[in-house]
């Protein structure tokens, strides 16, 4: 199992539409994938498996003593979904008690098939307990962050300045720039900034195309619905790197 936990440091950045689109882009280039969702806000099944209205998914299977393949569901191209699903306070607060690193390890690995299954996990923004337990177990590890101020007015901080430090630091981690408007000055500046201060820190940039919020909004990932916008072609370079960083024998 590769895992990959995709995180940010504020919410609103389109961390969960990210994950579902590399999930199918992935997913397209053959490699198995499961996405869990670690958000209690439970959104990640309505882009990947809009027509399931169960309600177990991870926080109660946690609860119950139920392993996560009991919340399994199957969504768009044949990606497997691990929703957060619904929950009760006690519950949400149970999960994350119950989940310590050992517990949180075993409950992935019972979710792989293959060990280069791809699982990969959308993380409540921010940072707290489980998104560090995530952490420590990843693979791989990605940062969303928006072409905006208030983005990079985070950057010399989030994860202790991470973004900005040399690659051979963390070479497990990586950023991906989204909404970037080439037609807005900000937006431009900041993807030139990046571009010329940490072209290898992030893995890719995903342009504003209002293809990927007009399929998000409609519950349908971008890169299946319209595999020829901008927005989902630059998601597909990303899956393309991140195919090539979790092959076989490149971790």
């Amino acid at each position: 199992m590769v895992l990959v936990v995709v995180s940010s440091p504020k919410g609103g950045v389109g961390k969960t539409t990210l994950v579902a689109n590399l999930a199918v882009a992935l997913r397209r280039r053959g490699r198995q994938v499961t996405a869990v969702d670690f958000d209690s806000q439970n959104a990640l099944r309505f882009l990947l498996a809009p027509h399931h209205e169960g309600d177990l998914g991870v926080a109660r299977c946690t609860a119950r003593g139920l392993p996560w393949s009991a919340a399994l569901v199957s969504g768009v191209d044949g990606v497997r979904v691990a929703p957060y699903g619904e929950a009760t306070t006690a519950e949400r607060l149970r999960m994350k008690d119950l989940l310590v690193e050992e517990a949180l390890s075993q409950a992935l690995a019972g979710l792989a098939r293959s060990p280069d299954e791809i699982v990969i996990a959308d993380t409540t923004p921010g940072e707290g307990r489980m998104q560090e337990r995530l952490e420590a177990l990843a693979d791989l590890k990605l940062i969303v962050l928006l072409a905006d101020a208030g983005s990079m007015a985070l950057v010399p901080t989030y994860r202790d300045g991470l973004m900005l430090r040399p690659i051979s630091e963390r070479p497990d981690t990586f950023g991906i720039l989204n909404q970037v408007d080439p037609r807005r000055r900000l937006s431009r500046d900041i993807a030139d900034f990046i571009a010329t201060h940490a072209p290898e820190r992030f893995i890719g940039v995903v342009h504003y195309d209002e293809a990927l919020a007009e399929s998000a909004a409609r519950g349908e990932p971008v890169v299946g619905v319209a595999p020829g916008s901008v927005a989902a072609l630059d998601i597909d370079t990303i899956a393309g790197r991140l195919d090539r960083l979790t092959a076989p024998g490149s971790h």
